[in-house]
Parts: structure tokens; sequence; C-alpha cells
């Protein structure tokens, strides 16, 4: 049975959508563990988020190891007494080329893309089937619906999260654990400030986590916005190879205004 204030694990919460949706939380008077590995900046996300009416709990955490997520839910546990929601946030993009790749950068992006993801998801799991309920919430992207050049890595081990957070919504469910996706569009943060292209209907952070919060509140297995990038995504998805050569190289090399 979920309680009536809500207990809610966030991954990468020291910036961007991680740090707003712990804001948001903290409006909606929740509890909320804070992660990720830069002490300094969690404690600014609790100071945030306590000034809106929420309890916050900082604790350094590196989702690349395993021992750490159990750490993590451990501590939820004594804190808190469960986890109601887990946010899996924590994410890390930028350009990497196939021509001069560095194949460590690109091992790295794996690591805390996906087996961050599934470390969460391993480490919050025995408790949620305990508990007979939980919520595991991925962040992902809508640019994980093809190859882009210059995002090999970023594009597909985004991809392969959607997949992994597909099979565990099927397999989970009969334990009474939802699972949802989260495919936003640009998101304004320190990652998308590196970005040299154009970048359409670029969203504010707080709006965004608006949008999330409401979204797993109605239970949504997919959370996708805004709805322009989704058709974009759409129609990208579905475009023969030449005509989607084509348009992506030309908004690859539109510079951002």
């Amino acid at each position: 049975m979920i309680s009536e204030k809500q207990r809610v694990l966030i991954t990468g919460a020291s910036s961007g959508i991680g740090r707003a949706l712990s804001v948001e939380y903290g409006r909606r008077g929740a509890d909320v563990l804070l992660l990720a590995r830069n002490e300094e900046q969690l404690y600014i996300t609790k100071e945030m988020l306590e000034s809106k009416g929420g309890s916050g709990f900082v604790k350094v955490c590196d989702v690349t190891i395993q021992e750490n997520m159990n750490s993590a839910v451990e501590f939820a546990l004594k804190t808190f007494g469960g986890i109601d929601i887990a946010i899996l946030n924590a994410g890390i993009g930028g350009s990497e080329n196939i021509d001069g790749m560095n194949i460590d950068t690109f091992k790295y992006m794996y690591e805390v893309n996906i087996f961050g993801i599934a470390y969460g998801v391993t480490a919050v799991l025995p408790l949620m089937k305990k508990q007979g309920s939980g919520k595991i919430v991925g962040i992902g992207t809508l640019a994980d619906a093809r190859g882009l050049p210059g995002s090999s890595a970023y594009s597909s081990s985004k991809a392969a999260m959607s997949n992994f957070l597909e099979s565990a919504r099927i397999e989970l469910k009969k334990f009474g654990i939802k699972v949802i996706t989260v495919k936003p569009g640009f998101i304004k943060s320190n990652l998308t400030d590196k970005n040299d292209f154009y970048m359409p209907m670029l969203m504010e952070a707080d709006k965004a986590a608006k949008i999330i919060v409401k979204g797993i509140k109605k239970n949504k297995s997919t959370i996708k916005f805004p709805k322009t990038i989704i058709l974009g995504s759409f129609i990208a998805k579905v475009l023969p190879v030449p005509l989607f050569d084509w348009l992506i190289t030309y908004f690859k090399n539109k510079k951002k205004p």
C-alpha cells in the first residue's frame, strides 16, 4: 500500500531534470532521497525542495556501482520505511564521432545510461516486491528513435534503456510494480547548453518536471512531450533511409540561433 506522504528516490538530483523533479516533489510535501556524485550540489537541491515544503535527504551515490545503489535503497528503507517512486534519472550525453571514437568514453556512457538504470531497478526490486507496490521511472529521450550522427553512444544507449524498461514493465506488473518510461524532447540543462546545434522547442526543466510528475501520478506507461517533437520522432522512425539521412544531416548542421 503506497503511503499518503510519498517517498521518492531520485538519481541525478544535483542538476537539470533531477533537481527540478526533486523540487516539484518537495512542493507536494514528499520525502525525497537525493542521489548523485556531487554532494555540494545535492545540498543545494535539498535547500530548494525544503523551501517548498518537502523533506530532502542527501546521499552521495555513483549509479555505475551496484553497491552504491543497494546502499541507497537500504538508506531509504531505514529513513522512510520504503520507496513509493524510484526515479532513475542520472544520465550523460555528449558528442562522440565514430571516426576517432574514444572507446572508454563510449563504454562510460553505457555504464551510466543503461547499466545505471539496470542497477537501480535491481536495487529497488526486492523492496517493491515486498511492499507489493511501487513505481520505477526511467528518464530517457525522444532521441532514441534512430541513430544520430555524432551521438552514436547516446542515442543507442538510450534506445537500449527504453527496450530494457519495456521488458521490465511487462515482467514486473504481476508484482504490483509499475514501470514508466519518460521521453522528453530538448530540456535546458548543463548537458544541452554544450550542444552547438539547433534544438527546437527547448523546454525549461521546471516545466518538464511538472509534466513528468503529472504523468507519474496518472500511471502512464510512457510519458512523451512536447507534442511537436513526438510527431517529429515518429516521422523520423518511419522515414526511408535516404530521406532520413538527408534530413538529419540538415538539422545537425543547423547552428543554434
